[in-house]
């Protein structure tokens, strides 16, 4: 049967309507060239601030800086590393979105920006929340920028967004998962042409690809990812993350051993309360209320 950690203590109740509870972490801007050592490293020119805040059950992540375009420097890594340990720790989030409150939802760090191993790794630290994430993208969605939307489980787009990943144009390959999603979203032949070429695509073609789920006005992009959201939250959250982690292990697992893993997180969800809490309100026909337990 799958190993799974003991449970937490169950978290104060948080009704939707509640008050955004705001978290703030902001890193300011530095010279070009200040980077990191194996020490507490400074900014990098550019590094986006990140901001969090909360709406019931939801959190939502901001890159900024607003009217600017977010790039992922070392301390905008050690700050989307520090909110993905917090969320992974509270049991109450049912959810999350990030989204930029610059000009263009992220462009990367340009060709210098030093790769895994000697910075922090925050788009690592976000794919392995447990819970659903949102991605909400417009403008440019380059490089970086587009290995972090990777990362998500589920990506909404502005019309008008460009989606791309040019680190070969620099010499490099991406560093942060884009090889490796890439191909397993849009198929290897469309992600080595997007590789290989540095080629750059609009959000409809992000979305007949696959890259995309949804393709919204700018207008409307961050009402259609708070609905997303919210429709996420109101389920079963135990089960959220057990179907999570199924349907991540189903494309590295042979087929019999994913059926082995989804079948043992079936009877272990069983013994939770929120599964007695989905069948009683089945029978009482009324809306569950789940704990996440």
């Amino acid at each position: 049967m799958a190993t799974r950690r003991p449970p937490r203590p169950a978290p104060v109740a948080t009704g939707r309507g509640a008050s955004a509870t705001r978290v703030r972490i902001r890193v300011a801007a530095a010279a070009p060239g200040a980077g990191a050592t194996g020490r507490a490293a400074g900014p990098r020119a550019g590094d986006a601030e990140v901001e969090r805040s909360r709406e019931g059950d939801v959190v939502t992540v901001v890159l900024g800086p607003p009217g600017g375009t977010p790039r992922l420097g070392p301390r905008a890594h050690a700050s989307l590393g520090e909110a993905a340990r917090e969320i992974d720790h509270d049991d109450s989030v049912r959810a999350v979105i990030f989204v930029s409150a610059g000009a263009d939802f992220c462009a990367g760090d340009g060709p210098g920006a030093p790769g895994p191993g000697r910075e922090p790794d925050g788009v690592a630290a976000i794919s392995s929340l447990r819970v659903p994430t949102i991605a909400l993208l417009h403008g440019a969605v380059l490089d970086e920028g587009l290995e972090l939307a990777l990362a998500c489980d589920l990506r909404v787009c502005a019309e008008g967004a460009i989606l791309g990943l040019g680190q070969l144009l620099h010499g490099a390959i991406p560093s942060r998962g884009g090889t490796q999603r890439l191909p397993r979203l849009v198929g290897r032949s469309r992600a080595l042409r997007m590789l290989l070429l540095g080629e750059r695509i609009s959000a409809r073609d992000a979305l007949a690809s696959g890259l995309v789920e949804q393709v919204v006005s700018r207008r409307r992009l961050r009402a259609a990812g708070e609905d997303l959201a919210a429709r996420i939250a109101a389920r079963g959250p135990v089960a959220q993350r057990f179907a999570k982690e199924a349907a991540s292990a189903a494309l590295d697992l042979p087929l019999a051993e994913g059926l082995r893993l989804e079948g043992d997180l079936y009877v272990l969800l069983q013994t939770t309360l929120d599964r007695a809490e989905g069948i009683a309100s089945f029978r009482e026909r009324r809306r569950p209320t789940f704990s996440g337990r």
